[in-house]
């Protein structure tokens, strides 16, 4: 199993009618198109260069030049696909976000007017965050292929709300957050696992055949479950917590077999209290066009 850590005008030619016959009908119509044409070259030789700039419009422009997604560092699967993102919602911060990566791709030395433009962007997309999205690609046809959609529970945190999926720019990612991902040799599922602080925000499965997305299936709730039943065991006596006061996270996804997996559940009630981790032993099997997950066994982390 491969893991990986962390978008002219047709002019249609209308002919003009005549009438067999009218000659004097033809030799007026000759005459006036030979009058009105010097008139309408010369319109358009004096036209203003700034108002023929103006009916182009900018929006489009840059719709047109710009790629509507970015693919994550170390995504990629071992055939075709990748995980991405997009801001479809906003196009003119898209926009800039595009470009600014086309200009300084991942690894290049940054300058402090660089930096100082990173900042900016990260502030403006920090700022319509709730629209970032996050995609499967297949990167040999270029296309997006299934905009994930894995169910977001509410951070276990108190007084948070669920967070945005996730994003990054030119080597830089949002605070605290980190991205998991996992590929199967065939490249037919991916498991993919996003995290914030002490909180898993989404981990989820999505299958995959002939360049489609054809199902997704949620992780995170039922092996969060199974994390927090095995924690809640070893509570001090008058613990003020429960159970529900948990953030469960999860890292070191790994396929261990033809349909087996095994995560490290990282357990805790915020910075309060740290309960270790636990291993969770999972299947995921054939159901329809998808699959079911199957809890195997959760234990204490040695």
């Amino acid at each position: 199993m491969m893991r990986s850590n962390t978008r002219g005008f047709d002019t249609a030619a209308r002919p003009f009618a005549r009438t067999s016959g009218q000659r004097l009908m033809q030799s007026v119509t000759i005459s006036i198109v030979s009058l009105v044409m010097p008139f309408a070259a010369l319109r358009a030789q004096t036209q203003s260069p700034v108002s023929a700039q103006a009916s182009a419009s900018p929006q489009s422009d840059a719709s047109k030049s710009t790629q509507p997604f970015l693919v994550f560092p170390d995504t990629k699967s071992p055939d075709r696909y990748a995980i991405a993102w997009g801001l479809p919602k906003h196009p003119e911060v898209w926009a800039k976000v595009s470009r600014f990566q086309q200009q300084h791709p991942a690894g290049a030395e940054a300058g402090s007017e660089e930096d100082k433009q990173l900042d900016e962007l990260f502030q403006n997309v920090n700022a319509v965050g709730d629209a970032i999205e996050n995609y499967v690609i297949d990167l040999r046809a270029g296309t997006i292929i299934r905009k994930l959609d894995c169910p977001r529970l509410p951070g276990w945190t108190h007084g948070r709300e669920a967070e945005p999926d996730y994003w990054t720019m030119a080597d830089r990612k949002p605070n605290h957050h980190d991205l998991e991902v996992v590929w199967s040799p065939q490249s037919d599922l991916v498991l993919i696992n996003h995290t914030w602080r002490w909180d898993c925000v989404t981990f989820c499965a999505v299958t995959l055949g002939d360049g489609r997305a054809t199902s997704e299936l949620d992780l995170n709730r039922p092996l969060s479950a199974a994390v927090r039943n095995l924690v809640a065991r070893s509570f001090p006596r008058g613990f003020r917590y429960t159970k529900k006061d948990l953030n469960v996270s999860f890292s070191d996804v790994k396929q261990v077999g033809d349909d087996k997996f095994s995560a490290v559940g990282d357990a805790v009630v915020e910075k309060y209290w740290s309960g270790g981790g636990a291993k969770v032993d999972f299947a995921l099997l054939p159901a329809g066009k998808g699959k079911t997950v199957k809890l195997v066994g959760v234990r204490a982390q040695l």
